[in-house]
């Protein structure tokens, strides 16, 4: 999902515009929740599988963890794209504050690959097939609070945890000196592991200010009543999320 907070003054011929602020009512978050998730689960794909882009002569450099290879990627493919789950959900009627969990319970990456270089200071070598498997990657929603704004419903408030279980990667095919190949898939896997609790929180900030800017700009111009009931007459299956996608790619290029 996508939300934000715009409270700004506008000046016309040199006086102030007054911003009528207002807050949704419990029945309406209600139904404003209700009908985002029927959307939500209708944009999701109805197959479980989708092909990836393929990349050709990709130079990935890490010098902290002596690695620079080059990778080409073909025939990949992405499985469990719509075994998204909408969960922990809890609203609180005292402070009309939402929060609830979606999570991506098993989201496999597949590619065939062509590699040459140094991997955590190992050669690696050859052509292989790389099979990546995220699991319990998603977000935790909390503290979501709505306003209108001047007859535009908007967010005034989202806090974002991401989230990420485990990441099992498998690797074969390749050559790889020094150490066994399973070795160099553990070191891969607990790699990306780190990176995600490093970054973490500031991945946090930044998707959920890009989440609140772009649904608060796709919602200018819009009561919740009419949010709603736009909701409601797009859950056919037709509806396209961009998230979506950026979720499917994410992580998609891996070593």
């Amino acid at each position: 999902m996508k939300f934000a907070l715009i409270i700004a003054a506008t000046l016309a011929v040199g006086n102030c515009v007054p911003i009528n602020t207002a807050s949704p009512t419990a029945d309406q978050i209600k139904e404003l929740t209700g009908a985002t998730v029927l959307f939500y689960n209708s944009a999701l794909p109805k197959t479980s599988s989708v092909p990836l882009p393929s990349f050709v002569n990709e130079r990935l450099r890490i010098p902290e963890v002596d690695t620079d290879i080059t990778v080409t990627g073909k025939n990949g493919m992405a499985y469990g794209i719509n075994q998204v789950l909408f969960g922990r959900y809890e609203f609180d009627a005292s402070t009309l504050a939402t929060k609830f969990r979606l999570t991506n319970l098993n989201l496999t990456r597949v590619y065939d690959i062509e590699v040459e270089g140094k991997l955590f200071g190992h050669k690696v070598s050859g052509e292989g097939v790389i099979r990546q498997e995220v699991l319990g990657e998603g977000y935790d929603v909390s503290n979501l609070r709505f306003e209108e704004i001047n007859n535009s419903l908007q967010i005034a408030s989202l806090e974002l945890n991401l989230l990420l279980g485990n990441v099992n990667v498998n690797l074969e095919g390749v050559t790889v000196d020094g150490i066994s190949v399973q070795q160099l898939e553990k070191l891969i896997e607990n790699y990306l592991l780190t990176k995600f609790n490093e970054t973490k929180e500031e991945q946090n900030k930044m998707i959920g200010d890009m989440i609140k800017s772009q649904f608060n700009k796709s919602w200018t111009g819009y009561s919740t009543d009419e949010v709603i009931q736009w909701l409601r007459d797009h859950s056919n299956g037709s509806g396209q999320m961009e998230f979506i996608q950026k979720h499917i790619n994410s992580f998609a290029r891996v070593l």
